[in-house]
């Protein structure tokens, strides 16, 4: 499988410089949905046929064209095209490209490229985390924790409580994408997250990039293993683990 991650790798920073040249100066096409580029069809038709002309009986799972949610898990990819495409469509920074493969329920492998500051993260399985090729840990000693919400998430309720039980934390809110949000605390920049998404695209890929950087990844629910259908996430660092797990499990059965 290595050549092929490999090839997905190419792919993904071809097509990252191409669009680094585009970012705010490319129309929102969308009709059934708000930020659609042509990019974004164009980068998951690309992934999609790298994807099954090596492997034709995976099965790809992608935001535009391939929303069928897989019944089984057993080679499965797992693609947002660009993750964060407002911020694509408005010309800032952070977007990315996101590609993550699971096999047999597990994460075998994920990429995350920032066009926008030219980062490379990918991670592999029990082989560690990395940034442009080199090895990344989680802070131990970044408390701050980064909110990010989607414009779309759907539970306001939920958005209210989040923002409450962290108003004493140090906490900063950005509009980046939620898989370079993720990235950004596994090389260490942050100490911890919570994302609440309006999709689980992004997360497969940041999720094991955070957990092979040594850091905690979960859904709300307190759980290792992802589900396709999870809107809800956190990750932390040692000194942040407990605090996030507090909480999230807390909303969490508020939701019950």
């Amino acid at each position: 499988m290595t050549l092929l991650y490999q090839e997905i790798i190419d792919f993904m920073l071809i097509s990252g410089k191409r669009i680094r040249t585009l970012s705010g100066n490319i129309l929102d096409i969308g009709i059934k949905k708000q930020y659609l580029t042509t990019e974004d069809l164009n980068i998951e038709r690309g992934l999609k046929n790298i994807i099954l002309n090596n492997k034709p009986s995976h099965f790809v799972y992608a935001e535009e064209e391939n929303e069928i949610i897989p019944k089984f898990t057993n080679d499965v990819w797992v693609i947002d095209p660009i993750s964060g495409t407002k911020t694509f469509i408005q010309g800032l920074p952070h977007y990315g490209i996101v590609v993550s493969h699971i096999s047999n329920g597990i994460i075998q492998f994920g990429a995350v490229y920032d066009p926008s500051a030219e980062e490379l993260f990918t991670a592999y399985n029990e082989a560690g985390a990395f940034l442009n090729g080199k090895r990344i840990f989680v802070s131990e000693e970044n408390d701050i924790i980064v909110l990010n919400i989607s414009s779309s998430f759907a539970n306001k309720s939920i958005e209210e409580k989040v923002m409450t039980e962290l108003k004493d934390k140090p906490t900063v809110f950005n509009t980046n994408s939620h898989a370079v949000n993720l990235c950004h605390f596994a090389c260490g920049r942050f100490g911890g997250n919570i994302t609440l998404a309006k999709d689980s695209f992004p997360i497969f890929a940041g999720g094991i990039i955070c957990r092979e950087a040594r850091g905690m990844f979960k859904n709300f629910s307190g759980f290792d293993s992802l589900d396709f259908n999870d809107r809800m996430f956190w990750g932390g660092n040692q000194q942040n683990s407990k605090i996030l797990s507090e909480i999230t499990l807390k909303l969490s059965s508020q939701m019950l």
